[in-house]
């Protein structure tokens, strides 16, 4: 279905060409690092000689300390998109969560390779770029930058992202319970405002989340998902949405040492509402075409139960989301799945590992290439759903 890449000079190649993040390789102002990964962007698509692999969604991680400054540096990037690419883009985000590599700006690419029975399709909505994947007897929809306006509330932007992102599968002639995986993106996550009346910022999206969710019955599950802070920005939602068809399977997957997070007691939803709904997401999502399986791992964290694991230690906390990723793929869970693996000998296409404190990072980036297999890893900054939650880690990867 979709393989989630990164660019640098690496040892992972593809038809002579490697793959790692894009980072800039010139450039002190921000237009110019965009520029240079515009350009590498440009470089591997054209040098692709058969034209055979695909750009479906992309995320530019970018530094911004104010709405103002995002929104200036956000039309730079759609400024320097649209001159290059024309009508082409892709689905596209831009999320303040500052790169750890020095830079000003990252970009993420997912990818898909073009053959014989699929067609890429780039399409868009009242100016939202999206991506379509049309297969013999089913589809793909990429969706992402979902997102209200600067003067908007938490409720407001979660709002009006949902209403964008159901008017778009309708026009694919989808529903929201066809999302299988999802990225929720919110400014200040954990924030409550000082007001007798206030609510969590990530608990206004979550009861905006279940309201929508509501409507209709999940019957695979809900989709796999990150609800992760940003600097600034409101609230930004990307998918991927997949039709049904009878050549795939789809299933949720449940972490024994783990309360299921839509199961969730009131005592750890944060806020004042009597009606709080818990977070609608599955810890991972198995997707299976033909004999493939595709396992898209939750957003995790150092959470056992449902209660914040190793307060203040951020390499114990790294180590047990470690711990509770292996424990998705379990001899038992693999059994209920129809699977059959050694867990010590995954290798994740791609992982993002999002630490709050910049000075963290390295602890955490010791940690994770110690342990994980991975063609790719991106750390980002970015604060976590929780206030004594001090990393979180999602990924995909193939069997």
């Amino acid at each position: 279905m979709v393989e989630q890449i990164i660019m640098r000079s690496g040892s992972h190649s593809l038809n002579n060409f490697s793959f790692d993040h894009i980072v800039p390789t010139s450039g002190e102002e921000f237009p110019d690092q965009v520029c240079s990964c515009i350009e590498q962007l440009q470089s591997f698509i054209h040098n692709e000689d058969d034209q055979s692999y695909f750009i479906t969604q992309q995320t530019f991680f970018i530094s911004a300390n104010s709405r103002e400054e995002y929104d200036k540096r956000a039309a730079e990037i759609n400024k320097q998109l649209t001159s290059t690419c024309g009508s082409s883009i892709p689905a596209t985000s831009i999320v303040a969560q500052s790169p750890a590599l020095g830079s000003d700006v990252v970009l993420e690419l997912i990818c898909t390779k073009a053959t014989s029975q699929n067609k890429v399709i780039y399409k868009s909505w009242s100016g939202l770029n999206y991506t379509v994947i049309e297969y013999e007897g089913f589809k793909a929809v990429h969706c992402a930058g979902l997102m209200g306006n600067a003067e908007d509330t938490i409720l407001q932007a979660s709002e009006k992202a949902f209403k964008a992102a159901i008017a778009i599968l309708t026009q694919e002639g989808l529903s929201i319970h066809h999302i299988i995986r999802q990225w929720n993106y919110i400014e200040s996550i954990a924030w409550i405002e000082e007001l007798d009346d206030a609510d969590q910022n990530y608990q206004i999206f979550n009861d905006v989340r279940a309201f929508y969710y509501d409507q209709g019955e999940f019957r695979y599950g809900y989709p796999a998902a990150t609800g992760i802070g940003m600097d600034t920005g409101g609230v930004i939602i990307d998918f991927i949405a997949l039709s049904e068809s009878d050549q795939v399977t789809i299933k949720p997957i449940v972490n024994p040492g783990q309360i299921d997070a839509y199961r969730y007691s009131k005592d750890v939803l944060e806020g004042i509402s009597a009606n709080k709904c818990t977070p609608k997401f599955e810890r991972a999502k198995l997707v299976t075409i033909g004999f493939r399986n595709y396992i898209y791992v939750s957003g995790t964290a150092s959470i056992l139960g449902e209660k914040t694991m190793h307060v203040g230690d951020v390499e114990k906390q790294t180590q047990t989301t470690i711990d509770n990723i292996n424990r998705l793929f379990s001899k038992e869970n693999q059994e209920k799945l129809g699977l059959d693996f050694d867990v010590t000998k995954i290798r994740f296409s791609h992982l993002r590992v999002y630490v709050k404190h910049q000075e963290d990072i390295p602890k955490v980036e010791r940690i994770c290439e110690s342990t994980l297999n991975c063609n790719s890893i991106l750390f980002l900054e970015s604060d976590v759903c929780r206030e004594d939650l001090l990393v979180e880690i999602e990924g995909v990867f193939t069997v």
